[in-house]
């Protein structure tokens, strides 16, 4: 979890983050990642699914709130930009599943 918090950080400091439903629904730039808080409504998830779809990209819903990981406030829906910390992060949730299960 600390990597993935680090991995947000430094996404967020290089401006390859987008944060928030409008932002991301007229973003131009290629997203390689979309994340969603769990507590998030069914129609953002839906959202964020059709924006995954139209950029080819991942689709993760967290299980802890996105406010917590990014630290700020009432966020539910976030886009990355960088493909290498896209990567990371998905990389990382991957290693987390296997060592659980």
């Amino acid at each position: 979890m600390k990597k993935i918090i680090s991995y947000l950080g430094f996404a967020r400091k290089s401006n390859n983050m987008i944060t928030g439903q409008t932002p991301l629904k007229h973003c131009s730039k290629q997203l390689y990642l979309i994340m969603v808080c769990n507590t998030a409504s069914d129609n953002l998830k839906n959202m964020a699914k059709n924006l995954a779809i139209k950029h080819k990209c991942n689709y993760v819903v967290t299980q802890t709130q996105l406010s917590i990981l990014i630290n700020m406030e009432d966020i539910k829906i976030i886009g990355l930009t960088d493909i290498n910390l896209s990567e990371a992060i998905i990389k990382e949730l991957n290693n987390k599943e296997n060592s659980i299960g």
